[in-house]
């Protein structure tokens, strides 16, 4: 039987990845009370990262960045098609930045197996990936940053200045609270910036379920990049709003 704490740590991390728990499943599971579940659940609602509702509770939006290796696994049927979409948008010979991110991620697997590209990152993962590729790869130097598995601050930022890009890949947080593709980090969307700024043509990369949630920092108006590139099942007024500002491209 795990110790409370213990029991508590995995509670949350089970919230952070389905978004909802039970307590009647709780407490099976762990071979506890329903009543000590529900002190489990309140300890953590004072916390701030959920909330209570009658059996179970929700996770806070807002309380947590969830970390990389939990969001690349979201999603991730709706992520490949969009990442499939992205790639035909690449002419050949390209110079691209792909920012950190799960969809920006599948993008990245896909481009492993082309050659002839110059790719620059802030993202250890795709760094890692594309490392065996054919093309010519770059890994922005900065600080780590554990959470989104990437590199960030001034020095990253004063390398981006340096560069100008064909095109760009971004990710994206829910957004549905802000005017603009976002961050859930103020380092990342600091970083993300620069970026756009330095790309001729710039694309974000945002599954479906962007659009109802929401996030912290925006990182640019939706006015300023090139196209927002989603899922068809995305909601469609939610779509339209966003298209009045920018295009948007549906798979």
């Amino acid at each position: 039987m795990l110790l409370m704490d213990e029991r508590r740590e995995v509670i949350l991390e089970e919230l952070i990845t389905q978004g909802v728990v039970y307590v009647s499943e709780l407490a099976k599971k762990y071979d506890v009370t329903y009543e000590t579940i529900r002190k489990d659940l309140t300890y953590l609602e004072e916390r701030g990262f959920l909330v209570k509702s009658h059996g179970g509770a929700t996770l806070k939006q807002n309380s947590i960045e969830n970390s990389f290796q939990v969001r690349e696994k979201e999603n991730i049927s709706f992520k490949k098609v969009i990442a499939r979409k992205a790639l035909e948008l690449i002419p050949n010979n390209s110079s691209i930045i792909i920012g950190t991110g799960s969809s920006t991620l599948e993008l990245a697997k896909l481009l492993s197996i082309k050659s002839g590209f110059k790719i620059f990152t802030d993202s250890l993962p795709v760094a890692s990936l594309l490392i065996q590729s054919n093309n010519q790869v770059f890994l922005f130097g900065g600080e780590l940053r554990d959470k989104s598995s990437s590199v960030c601050g001034g020095w990253t930022v004063s390398m981006i200045n340096e560069i100008q890009v064909d095109i760009c890949f971004l990710g994206t947080d829910g957004f549905s609270n802000l005017q603009g593709p976002s961050s859930p980090s103020s380092s990342d969307a600091y970083v993300d910036k620069a970026i756009i700024a330095h790309s001729d043509k710039k694309y974000i990369l945002g599954d479906y379920t962007k659009f109802t949630r929401k996030s912290l920092y925006k990182i640019c108006d939706w006015n300023s990049i090139t196209a927002l590139i989603t899922n068809s099942i995305a909601d469609k007024e939610l779509v339209e709003t966003i298209a009045k500002q920018t295009l948007v491209i549906t798979c």
